[in-house]
C-alpha cells in the first residue's frame, strides 16, 4: 500500500493533463499503464506490492502462489487463480479521477480560478511575460498554466507537487547578515525599522545576542508579520466603510446635480430651470420697463446656478479621486499581505505611509459640513421692492420684546415704528407692529412685562430669531429680578438658536447702572456662552442707541442667512 499512497498524494496535488507520456501509474513490470478494466487491471499482492493482471499471468506458479518480482514474497491463489486476486481498489478509484480530470482538459482551470490567482500579480519564473497562477513547492518556482505543461511533461518533475499561487506556503527569510540562518527574529528599535540600506530589521539568532541588533527590543518574525497583516485587513476594512460612505455622497451629489440640471421624471425642468422659469415669469408683466432688472435678475440667478454647480461638480470630482486612490491602496494592502513575511516586513512602511494618506483624506472628508454631504437642490428667490432678485429666504426677522414692567418695552417700540416718544400705559397682551430698517423686515411683538403676564411669554417662543430683552438701567432694586427672569428665558429650548439684544434703557437718567456694572451683575459671559448676543446702551425718549441695535440685529440676520444658503 505503500505505493498506493505515493500515488494518491502525487494525483491529488497534481493539476495537468494526464497523457501516456507523463503518466507515472504504471505497472513496475511492463511499465504499462494500469487500466480500470481487462489484462491492464491493478492486483494487489499480500506484500503490499501492485502488479498488473497481465504480468501476474506470466509468473509461475509454485505451491498454489506467486512470488512478487520484488520481494520474492508469496501470495497464494485459490482454484480461480491470478483472477481470484484483490483488485487495488483505491489505485482504481485514483485511475477514475486522474481520467475525468482527462477528460474536461483545460477546463480543469475554471476561469474564475484563474482570475483570481493572476489578481496576485507574480510574473512567471519561465517567461517574464505570463502571469503564474501555480505554484511547485519542489522547485519553488512560479508557472503559468502553459509553462507548467511544458516544464513538468517529463516523468521526472510531473512528480513535483503544484499548488494554487493562493496556497503558495510561506518561506521563511534568510538572515541578511547570515545568509545561511534563518531571520527568525525582527527588531522593534525605530532606527533599525527605518533602515533603508543595510541588514535591515531581520535578524537571526547570532545577530541578536551578539551582533549589532544586541540588547535591541525584537519579536518574533511570523508574530510581528502577522500583526501587520491584521492591522493592514482593520485598516482596508475601514477603508472600505470610508469608500462606501463616499460612494454614497458622490451618488447624492450626482442625484442633486440631475435635480439642479433635469427633473425627476423624462422631459420636467430641474429646479435650475424652474427658478429661471419664476424669474421670468415675474418679469414677463413688466417687459418693456424692466428688461434691464429682468437680465440682471436673470445673470444673478445664472451665477448662482453656476457656482453651485461648479461646487458641487468639484466636491463630486475629489471624492471620486479620493475614492479611486483609497481603492488603489486597498489593492496595494491586499497584494502586500499575500507576499512572505520578509517582504511584509519590508513593505510596512509603504504601507503606514499610504494609510497615513488615506487618514488624512478621511480627516477632510469628515471635515464636510452636512449642507456638502446632503446638499439641498432648491433654489429660494426672493424679490425685492426695487425689483431685484434675492437669492436665499426672505429677509425678514422675527423679534420678541420682553422685559419687566415699567422697563420701556413698548416705548421702544412706537419710537422705532413712528419716531415719536410716547408715555405708555402697562401693556396687558401684546403689540405687535412691523419695522423696516435698511431693506430688512422686523415683525417685533411686544409682551406685557407684569407678574401676572410672565407665564405667557413662552407662546412667544415659537420661531423666534431674536430677543430684545429691555431693562430700566435707572431701577437698581429691581435689577436682581430683571436677572431672574433673564437667566429663565436662556433656559429655554426653544430660544437655544435666538440671538439676544439687551437694551439698557434710560441711561439718560445720572444714577443708571452703566453698561459695564450690568454685564458684571448679570453675568452675561456666562449666562450667554455659546450665543450669540449683545448689550447696547440706549434711550427711548431720543432714541439714542436703538438704531445701533438694530444694526447689530441686522448683521446677525444677514450671518443666518448666508448659513442657510450654504
Amino acid at each position: 500500500m505503500a505505493e498506493v499512497e505515493s500515488f494518491s498524494s502525487y494525483s491529488f496535488t497534481r493539476q495537468p493533463k494526464i497523457n501516456s507520456k507523463s503518466n507515472v501509474l504504471e505497472c513496475r513490470v511492463c511499465e504499462d499503464v494500469f487500466g480500470l478494466q481487462g489484462d491492464k487491471v491493478p492486483r494487489l499482492l499480500y506484500c503490499g506490492h501492485t502488479v498488473c493482471h497481465a504480468c501476474l499471468l506470466r509468473l509461475p506458479l509454485r505451491e498454489n502462489a506467486v512470488q512478487c518480482p520484488f520481494d520474492r514474497q508469496p501470495t497464494p491463489v485459490g482454484n480461480a487463480g491470478v483472477w481470484g486476486l484483490k483488485k487495488n481498489f483505491a489505485l482504481l478509484e485514483l485511475l477514475e479521477r486522474l481520467q475525468y480530470n482527462h477528460e474536461r482538459g483545460s477546463a480543469y482551470f475554471s476561469a474564475e480560478f484563474l482570475e483570481k490567482e493572476r489578481q496576485l500579480s507574480v510574473q512567471c519564473d519561465e517567461n517574464e511575460q505570463h502571469i503564474a497562477v501555480l505554484y511547485c513547492t519542489v522547485c519553488m518556482s512560479h508557472l503559468c498554466e502553459e509553462c507548467s505543461e511544458l516544464t513538468h511533461a517529463t516523468r521526472t518533475l510531473a512528480r513535483h507537487r503544484r499548488v494554487p499561487l493562493s496556497d503558495k506556503p510561506r518561506e521563511k527569510p534568510k538572515c541578511p547578515s547570515h545568509p545561511s540562518h534563518v531571520a527568525e527574529f525582527t527588531c522593534l528599535e525605530d532606527d533599525c525599522q527605518t533602515l533603508q540600506s543595510g541588514p535591515g530589521p531581520i535578524m537571526c539568532f547570532i545577530c541578536k545576542d551578539y551582533g549589532r541588533h544586541k540588547n535591541h527590543k525584537h519579536a518574533l518574525v511570523e508574530a510581528e508579520a502577522e500583526n501587520i497583516r491584521v492591522s493592514v485587513i482593520n485598516a482596508v476594512q475601514h477603508m472600505r466603510k470610508f469608500m462606501e460612505d463616499m460612494s454614497e455622497t458622490v451618488h447624492k451629489l450626482e442625484q442633486v446635480v440631475q435635480q439642479l440640471e433635469s427633473g425627476e421624471g423624462e422631459g420636467e425642468p430641474g429646479t435650475a430651470d424652474l427658478a429661471r422659469i419664476r424669474v421670468r415669469t415675474y418679469f414677463q408683466h413688466l417687459r418693456e420697463t424692466l428688461q434691464l432688472q429682468e437680465a440682471a435678475a436673470m445673470t444673478a440667478v445664472d451665477t448662482h446656478i453656476r457656482e453651485r454647480l461648479c461646487s458641487l461638480r468639484q466636491l463630486q470630482e475629489d471624492l471620486a479621486a479620493s475614492l479611486s486612490q483609497v481603492a488603489g491602496v486597498c489593492v496595494q494592502c491586499e497584494q502586500t499581505i499575500q507576499q512572505d513575511d520578509a517582504r511584509v516586513l519590508m513593505l510596512s512602511r509603504e504601507i503606514k505611509e499610504a494609510l497615513s494618506t488615506i487618514e488624512k483624506q478621511q480627516q477632510q472628508y469628515t471635515e464636510l459640513s452636512p449642507e456638502q454631504l446632503q446638499p439641498d437642490p432648491c433654489i429660494p428667490i426672493t424679490f425685492t421692492k426695487d425689483n431685484r432678485v434675492h437669492i436665499g429666504p426672505k429677509i425678514e426677522m422675527r423679534v420678541v420684546t420682553l422685559g419687566l414692567d415699567g422697563a420701556g418695552k413698548t416705548s421702544i417700540l412706537f419710537k422705532l415704528k413712528q419716531n415719536e416718544f410716547m408715555t405708555m400705559i402697562p401693556t396687558i397682551g401684546f403689540n405687535v407692529e412691523t419695522v423696516e430698517y435698511k431693506n430688512l423686515k422686523f415683525t417685533i411683538w411686544d409682551v406685557g412685562g407684569q407678574h401676572k403676564l410672565r407665564p405667557l411669554w413662552k407662546h412667544y417662543y415659537l420661531n423666534t430669531q431674536a430677543v430684545v430683552f429691555v431693562i430700566d438701567s435707572s431701577n437698581r432694586e429691581r435689577l436682581p429680578e430683571a436677572h431672574s427672569e433673564l437667566a429663565k428665558l436662556m433656559s429655554e429650548k426653544e430660544l437655544k438658536d435666538a440671538s439676544l439684544l439687551i437694551f439698557a434703557n434710560k441711561q439718560d437718567i445720572p444714577s443708571c447702572a452703566t453698561i459695564e456694572e450690568l454685564t458684571e451683575q448679570f453675568t452675561l459671559y456666562k449666562l450667554c456662552c455659546g450665543r450669540s448676543w449683545h448689550i447696547q446702551a440706549c434711550d427711548a425718549q431720543s432714541g439714542t442707541g436703538l438704531h445701533d441695535g438694530l444694526d447689530w440685529l441686522s448683521r446677525q440676520l444677514v450671518a443666518a442667512g448666508v448659513h442657510d444658503i450654504s
